[in-house]
């Protein structure tokens, strides 16, 4: 018997009281034969691999799943098989002293390096033009399959967790064995030109293989050794099998699709926009792409990037699309308006999956998600280097729906799922496999910062360089930061820009990247959405009460956008004290995840475009910033917090939104309620500013927007001489009138200091991200840390934590949010509220007649708590709950949590709740 026969591979528990296994080159071979299927199954996946690696098709399509045959390598190691002393001593005869300090996925790439490599490729045949530097990068490759490239770095002897007799006699012997089944006489040679950039991709393809061909439902153990040309044949057949039922994979699109697919009920009288009619007659191609459409907020930007999206995938024949949105509450709502019309995007009957993408998609009322049917129960023992097996890995990962997104045919999420694919973050590499054959829908590109735009240029470079296209969407891009988004994708893609690719101060603008170069094409707003808005000023926020008071006696509605959550909660509780006939309401992020979309979807219903005078009158929204962005609401008067000039217009936008009567109620004739108008708290007016001006009237503003006073400044100064702005003439002059001034020049002396802080503090911020980046020429590598994806940043800010909330009852502590019943991790999920990592930083334990039920409830906890800080409320009065935590100080410090108020925690010094 060969003596690869004497290795297991997977094995079921060894509390399951079986000694049931599955031979390690058996589990090799149905992973080998999953990356097979995958490929098989999508002409786009194979031509777009076959363009990444510079192989012919037919050659990479039986190369890639070879390699990934070798993905397990590590597993023959001694120390691994101790892992399972029962199923050594049955293959073997007993254990041995080699232990397993390196996980198997570094031992594979080890016996490759150390061994195998110069059996395979002997020092003589080593030259400048040798293959041997490419083959290594796809070990690398392959034998990351956990979704971390292995560690290159030498720590300890092989031999100390590896028989090198026995164990690398076997590891050959499988290696020579499975070569004639790819049809292969020897190792196959690639080329030296090979590009290192494809090792990305092919690791995204191992990892999918692997989860796939781990799933027993699909791959049943087998212990009885057979000819290994028999077991392929019918892992194919296998693979074939799970590919289709797991539907994977792009689907064919729809043949045809028009503006009114974008609706689930069309409105009676549906005209295309000028930026929609663009959409569907702009030259469209198989080769990259960058679409980049500029156009007033509420003009139908989305169903124009849905047309266009459309007709990506119609000339591709297959694919699928990613949306990504800048908050969690904006990915909501975009969810919605794609679920009824999902299947129109593909041919009939494909049942394409859509799938909704962050890390509280789970909580959201009426989210459905098909991607992968359930599997077989998870069986697979855990590894001791606290690796989880693959089956049970594939458990987990069919219930994380942030990961499911960029391979569900249709996702939907926030950017961050999308950035993570460009970060050292475990499995970015199946992210990035995900997106390849994805048209990539980035919303509200305005919203993104310095450190986000640069990490967003690298995503673009990356997807143009595996043949993608993508489609930005924004109210009002600075010239600076398209003209750099455009530059990377170009950079990816391999297109030449010409010098007089340059920049167009025309608006709202639909801008084209391809093969030709950069073309843009002015196009025309909706004629009811050219306006004017009135902009008006006052440092009294008595005078915000006077404007609301008038609203409230006219029946109308109003939202007051205040910078800071402390700032909100504080003008929620004066107006409600002062006017308690009023019907207020509160909205900002820190409530828990239960309230906060409870409190969204009641919003929407009384703010929203089908609101009705009934919802709307005589209701007034305090809110934070959660209400600026792609929430589709409506206000009759809008009052504002000094902010920068871009979000102060996106704000702008949910002022008389959608037509209506005087009264509120929808009408299909003119808006009843005259001109808008935004009026905004600001310090007052003065053309010498000191460097306290903002801070000393607005402090909360001054912490939210750090280092923006010059900016802020600028824009209040433009906003007074007009006395506001009409759209969309005024949208570019105010954009640039305030991002392309020079901060050496163009502001006040008293603020100069700040204006050149802010602007060393974009710069920094974009070097940051550049640094933090991975090197997309280096191919699969460790070059430094990697993260779990938590943990990989995403944003640049100050760190964070999940505070986990608890109350006692008579069932003992449980959930805050617990409704009754079996608690489970959701409600540990729904009882959180994030908060800043300096405020919890560790619990207070309980009173000692409490001690040991507390610590049987943090066993419930997600990760047993490693993930957060658990606090216990009590009950104080009137629906306000208190407990405590410890700071980063170690100073204890007290919170209360209300539903209406959401969280506030003890400021130290003075006792006031935050």
């Amino acid at each position: 018997m060969r003596s690869f026969w004497k290795y297991w591979g997977k094995a079921t528990s060894p509390e399951s009281g079986e000694a049931r296994f599955h031979f390690l080159v058996y589990h090799s071979l149905d992973v080998a034969a999953c990356a097979e299927a995958l490929l098989a199954q999508s002409a786009r996946w194979r031509a777009t691999f076959s363009s990444l690696t510079g192989l012919t098709e037919s050659f990479a399509v039986r190369v890639a799943p070879w390699f990934i045959c070798l993905h397990d390598l590590g597993k023959f190691a001694a120390g691994f098989q101790n892992q399972r002393p029962d199923l050594r001593q049955e293959l073997q005869g007993g254990c041995s002293a080699h232990t397993y300090a390196q996980r198997h996925d570094t031992l594979g790439y080890r016996i490759w390096q150390e061994h195998l490599r110069d059996i395979y490729f002997p020092q003589s045949r080593l030259s400048r033009v040798s293959p041997v530097p490419v083959v290594d990068a796809w070990m690398r490759a392959v034998t990351g399959h956990h979704g971390i490239p292995p560690d290159d770095t030498r720590t300890g002897l092989l031999a100390d967790s590896v028989d090198i007799d026995h164990d690398l006699t076997a590891a050959k012997a499988f290696v020579d064995a499975s070569l004639g089944l790819f049809g292969f006489r020897d190792f196959p040679e690639l080329s030296p030109e090979t590009p290192r950039e494809a090792t990305w991709w092919l690791a995204g393809l191992t990892v999918l293989a692997d989860w796939l061909g781990s799933n027993t439902r699909y791959f049943p153990y087998s212990e009885a050794p057979e000819p290994l040309p028999e077991y392929w044949a019918r892992a194919q057949q296998r693979a074939a099998h799970a590919v289709a039922d797991t539907r994977l994979g792009p689907f064919p699109p729809a043949s045809r699709f028009r503006l009114a697919d974008c609706f689930p009920s069309p409105p009676h009288e549906l005209r295309p926009t000028d930026l929609q009619t663009w959409a569907t007659e702009v030259p469209v191609t198989s080769e990259p792409q960058l679409f980049i459409l500029e156009d007033v907020t509420g003009s139908g930007k989305t169903e124009a990037a849905l047309l266009l999206a459309e007709r990506v995938l119609q000339t591709s024949g297959e694919g699928g699309l990613y949306l990504a949105l800048p908050t969690m509450a904006t990915a909501n709502g975009m969810y919605d308006r794609i679920a009824p019309v999902a299947d129109r995007f593909f041919a009939a009957d494909t049942r394409p999956s859509l799938v909704l993408a962050h890390s509280q998609a789970r909580y959201v009322p009426g989210v459905q998600e098909q991607v992968m049917p359930e599997p077989a129960t998870a069986t697979g023992s855990a590894y001791a280097d606290a690796t989880e097996s693959a089956e049970n890995r594939c458990s987990a990962w069919l219930s994380d729906s942030r990961k499911k997104a960029l391979l569900a045919q249709i996702g939907v999420g926030t950017i961050d799922q999308a950035l993570l694919a460009i970060l050292p973050s475990r499995h970015q590499c199946l992210r990035l496999w995900g997106l390849m054959d994805k048209v990539l829908i980035v919303d509200e590109v305005h919203a993104c910062d310095a450190y986000m735009n640069r990490l967003l240029q690298t995503l673009l470079e990356w997807h143009a360089f595996a043949g993608g296209t993508a489609i930005l969407l924004s109210a009002t891009l600075p010239d600076n930061q398209r003209s750099s988004l455009i530059e990377s994708f170009a950079t990816g893609a391999g297109y030449t820009l010409d010098e007089d690719d340059g920049e167009n101060q025309s608006y709202p603008l639909a801008t084209m990247i391809g093969e030709r170069g950069v073309q843009r094409y002015p196009v025309q707003t909706r004629p009811e959405l050219a306006r004017e808005v009135r902009v008006s000023f006052t440092d009294d926020e008595t005078a915000v009460e006077a404007a609301l008071q008038r609203v409230v006696a006219a029946g109308q509605c109003a939202c007051w956008v205040r910078n800071s959550v402390q700032d909100a909660r504080a003008t929620f509780e004066e107006l409600r004290t002062r006017y308690p006939s009023w019907d207020i309401q509160l909205f900002h992020a820190r409530f828990t995840i239960t309230d906060r979309l409870a409190i969204e979807q009641d919003v929407l219903k009384r703010y929203g475009k089908a609101s009705t005078s009934v919802d709307r009158a005589g209701r007034i929204l305090i809110a934070t910033q959660v209400v600026e962005q792609s929430l589709d609401l409506d206000f009759d008067l809008l009052v504002s917090d000094l902010a920068p000039i871009d979000l102060l217009i996106q704000r702008a936008g949910r002022l008389h939104r959608h037509r209506r009567l005087v009264n509120g109620d929808p009408t299909d004739g003119e808006d009843g309620r005259g001109v808008p108008q935004i009026l905004v708290l600001a310090p007052p007016w003065t053309p010498e500013p000191d460097e306290n001006w903002l801070s000393a009237r607005l402090p909360g503003t001054a912490a939210v927007y750090e280092k923006e006073d010059a900016h802020l400044w600028k824009a209040m100064q433009l906003l007074r001489e007009g006395g506001g702005y009409r759209m969309p003439e005024d949208a570019r002059s105010l954009i640039e009138g305030v991002y392309a001034a020079d901060p050496f020049t163009d502001f006040p002396s008293g603020l100069q200091d700040r204006a050149i802080e802010a602007d060393a503090l974009y710069r920094c911020q974009g070097s940051i991200a550049q640094y933090r980046t991975l090197t997309r020429e280096s191919g699969f590598q460790k070059d430094g840390s990697w993260l779990n994806e938590e943990h990989a940043p995403t944003r640049l800010g100050e760190p964070t934590t999940t505070l986990w909330l608890a109350k006692r009852t008579e069932r003992g502590i449980v959930p805050f949010a617990a409704a009754g019943g079996e608690e489970t991790a959701a409600d540990w999920l729904r009882s959180s509220v994030t908060v800043m990592a300096r405020d919890a930083a560790e619990e207070v334990a309980p009173p000692p007649d409490l001690a040991e039920l507390w610590r049987e409830t943090r066993q419930q906890l997600p990760g047993r708590g490693k993930w957060g800080v658990a606090t216990l409320l009590m009950p104080v009065q009137h629906g306000i709950w208190e407990g405590a935590v410890l700071d980063t100080q170690g100073r204890r410090r007290r919170l209360f949590y209300h539903s209406l108020t959401g969280l506030t925690i003890e400021r130290t010094r003075k006792g006031v709740p935050r």
